[in-house]
């Protein structure tokens, strides 16, 4: 357990530092929704709106469908 919790932390301080270095949505421009997910449980770790003309790396964003 104590493994599992330590992967836990260290994934989720990953998570915030990517969510730190996101743009801000600015409300103007088209949005994406920046889902980021423990990719061993697929647990939603965060989420944030960020400009779609200012994010890092959108050349390699895989799209995926409408949650419903």
């Amino acid at each position: 357990m104590a493994a599992e919790r330590e992967r836990l932390e260290l994934l989720q301080a990953t998570a915030d530092e990517i969510a730190a270095s996101l743009p801000v949505w600015d409300g103007e421009m088209p949005a994406v929704l920046v889902n980021i997910v423990d990719p061993e449980t697929r647990q939603l770790l965060g989420h944030q709106f960020v400009s779609a003309d200012r994010l890092p790396g959108r050349k390699h964003l895989r799209l995926v469908g409408e949650a419903s």
